[in-house]
């Protein structure tokens, strides 16, 4: 039976200069590249709809739709909430 992916969501001033959010991204994407095949990767605005629901201001990852964790986050703290959201 085929899993659903586990939805990475990467909230991100988009308006501003990516080298603000370069590094949130970078360690995004070495985390969620162990996971390639398990996780999708969204990236939305901070001031988008969803980021709203969430109440989230400032940059942050939503990992399942539940877990929501700061943009200093550590690499291990993103592997676990996608390991407990699968």
């Amino acid at each position: 039976m085929k899993r659903d992916k586990v939805k990475v969501e990467v909230f991100v001033p988009l308006g501003s200069c990516v080298c603000n959010f370069a590094p949130l991204m970078e360690k995004v994407g070495r985390v969620t590249s162990k996971f390639k095949d398990l996780v999708e990767v969204q990236m939305k605005s901070t001031k988008s709809s969803e980021a709203g629901k969430y109440e989230i201001q400032d940059m942050c990852v939503v990992v399942g739709g539940k877990i929501k964790l700061p943009s200093d986050f550590h690499e291990k703290e993103l592997e676990d909430a996608i390991s407990k959201s699968g």
